[in-house]
This record gives structure tokens, sequence and C-alpha cells, in this order.
């Protein structure tokens, strides 16, 4: 991927000046805040996403076998329902990628079903005047297992907890909600009920946080 970008982001990130991490800063605490009571809060780490443009590399998509090996040597692939669709681009038109305040670890928080966060007021989901419903998406997701790399693998049946990630930002596909977990050596889109609100069902909130 860094050899698509015409700026390696890490490159860029450590040339960024205090205002600029100042804002990030600022994005993290309001997330965190909103993160603080809500169930398995204690699970979640909140950092900085990088997303490419789908130009770039399309982490809606099932990611190549081999670059899974590197990840993780028992990873034999990816497993993609059919039925999906081409799902969100959250990243702006004529950038190479953006960066995101989210969940970046193991697990995300819970909050209910599809149902009950797609049917929440507003105000509900609003940090920093954005609603953070908007960026629980499959792209965001694939982006952040693939940057996991060989530390660890999120919503994993080899973590502690065995979660999948509720993508509240994408619309329902015959009336099924999607998701995303690793399963079985194999990640997975994949759609299921949307009113499976269980404690294995979480999200992961995201704030944009700026462009290459």
């Amino acid at each position: 991927m860094r050899r698509r970008l015409p700026v390696d982001p890490h490159r860029f990130l450590s040339r960024q000046g205090r205002r600029w991490w100042g804002g990030v800063g600022t994005l993290g605490a309001e997330l965190e805040k909103w993160l603080a009571d809500k169930r398995f809060a204690d699970d979640v780490e909140v950092g900085l996403l990088f997303v490419p443009s789908v130009r770039v590399l399309d982490t809606r998509q099932p990611v190549e076998a081999g670059i899974r090996r590197q990840q993780h040597p028992d990873l034999t692939g990816d497993v993609f329902d059919g039925r999906l669709d081409a799902g969100v681009d959250a990243v702006p038109d004529d950038t190479a990628g953006a960066f995101f305040v989210t969940c970046v670890g193991r697990y995300g928080v819970s909050a209910g079903s599809y149902q009950q966060i797609r049917g929440a007021e507003a105000v509900n989901f609003d940090v920093a005047d954005n609603d953070i419903r908007a960026g629980m998406t499959r792209q965001l997701w694939g982006a952040r297992v693939l940057q996991a790399g060989d530390a660890f693998l999120p919503d994993c049946e080899r973590n502690e907890r065995w979660t999948f990630t509720v993508f509240a930002g994408e619309e329902l596909i015959d009336g099924l909600a999607q998701s995303g977990t690793v399963l079985k050596s194999r990640v997975r889109f994949r759609l299921g009920k949307s009113d499976r609100g269980i404690g294995s069902a979480r999200i992961t909130p995201a704030l944009f946080a700026g462009h290459l």
C-alpha cells in the first residue's frame, strides 16, 4: 500500500505540528468521554486509523490471501458474502487516504443491535458535532484489521473474547445487517440479523481527523 501512496502516512504524521496533533487529541478525548459509560468500554483502545483511498486499496473488499498470510500464518483468506454492496466510501474524493480517530484495538463497545443503533436519536451519537455512526463502516473495519498487522486481529476467536463488529454506518441488505469478524482462520465480511444485540456485537465509532 505504501508503494501506491504519494506520501507515506507515517512520514506525513511525523511532519505534523502541535496544532494538528492537538486537534486529534481533542477528538480522542471527546470520543473517549462518549465511550466511557458504554458496555465493555474498558476493552477499548482509541487511536488513529489510516484508511486508504479505494483507488489505492479498497478495504471494503477481500484482501489477497498472500497479504493475510503475512499478517498471520494461520489466515487462509477472506470470506465475502456475495450479497454485499459496494459499501460506504468515507475517504474524501481526490485524496490518497484519510485519518480517523476510532477504536484500533481488539474490541469495540456494545451499544445494542443494528436496529437499536440506527433507530436512536442523533443526539445520542453526537460527538464533536458529528454523528459517529457514519464511521461505523466496512471500509474502516477492513483498514483496522489490515493495520493490526501481526500483533493481533480484531474480532478474532483467538482473543480472550470473540466479537464481531456491526457496521451501523451501512444500509441493510435484504433486511440483514452487515458485520465483520475473524473466525476459523478467515476474515469474514458477512450479513446477519439486524436485531442481534448480544454482548459480542460491537461498534467502533469514528471521527474524521484529516487526509493525505
